[in-house]
């Protein structure tokens, strides 16, 4: 028996990083999928490790910067499955790295558009299939960041739609508990392909500071998307998180503690 058995999951950007690894964690807890991606190659290995894994999956890709996209990939959804029982926004197109006065209003309209806006829209778009269900109800799991919360240098437009995106969360969890949805957000920390593939492309002083960040915790070692950071986001899609919303769950090995 899976954690998410009988539960159909939406989660975007699923083609690498943190976002394939949810996915392949959720097939094999069970749950059935809906995945999109802009790379659509990468998208269709997801799909083929998530069904090897005994999970039905709607696979499309979607552009989550582009709402006619959205809109699609719900209606796919909605066609193939009927229902929809976790909302999992994940997608972020992260821009370069640098100091903040290096940062155009165009690199802020980037992340705002993929993540903040994306995460109101799907919201909104999915609603009408996870309102009002029995039992433990729907969860909408939205991807913040300590990098939001800490203000970690390198990162202002990042950090200023992961914040938003904290804020939108709180103010769903409240007006959505009527209809038996809750909302958490999730600020993760574990070294994916995604990490990997970028870094070597930033500036030595940023390659530094990520070295020491991903293992600047009480274990002192990087945590592994899969094992270590995925579990927690099913734990929040499944019906034991009922009785919890408008929260934000730190997981990331304790590189981030606080009362």
């Amino acid at each position: 028996m899976g954690k998410l058995d009988g539960k159909v999951a939406v989660i975007t950007g699923c083609a690498s990083g943190l976002g394939k690894q949810h996915a392949l964690r959720f097939a094999q807890e069970g749950a059935n999928l809906a995945i999109c991606d802009v790379q659509e190659g990468k998208l269709d290995e997801t799909r083929r490790l998530c069904e090897e894994r005994g999970a039905e999956v709607v696979s499309l890709r979607c552009d989550v910067g582009r709402y006619e996209d959205l809109v699609a990939f719900v209606d796919a959804t909605a066609a193939r499955f009927g229902t929809i029982d976790v909302l999992l926004n994940n997608a972020h197109k992260i821009t370069d790295l640098r100091r903040f006065l290096d940062f155009s209003v165009e690199d802020l309209d980037t992340e705002l558009t993929t993540s903040l806006y994306a995460s109101w829209h799907m919201m909104k778009l999915c609603f009408p299939y996870m309102r009002d269900k029995p039992g433990a109800g729907a969860s909408i799991i939205n991807t913040s960041s300590k990098g939001g919360i800490e203000g970690t240098t390198f990162h202002a437009a990042y950090a200023a739609a992961k914040e938003g995106i904290r804020g939108l969360s709180r103010v769903v969890a409240r007006e959505w508990g009527e209809f038996n949805i809750r909302v958490n957000t999730i600020s993760p920390g574990g070294w994916t392909d995604n990490v990997t593939s970028l870094l070597h492309k930033r500036s030595p002083e940023v390659q530094e500071w990520a070295r020491k960040a991903f293992k600047d915790n009480p274990f002192g070692r990087i945590g592994d998307p899969y094992d270590d950071v995925s579990p927690i986001f099913v734990f929040l899609a499944s019906d034991d998180s009922h009785w919890m919303t408008g929260q934000n769950v730190h997981a990331d090995g304790g590189v981030w503690i606080s009362a």
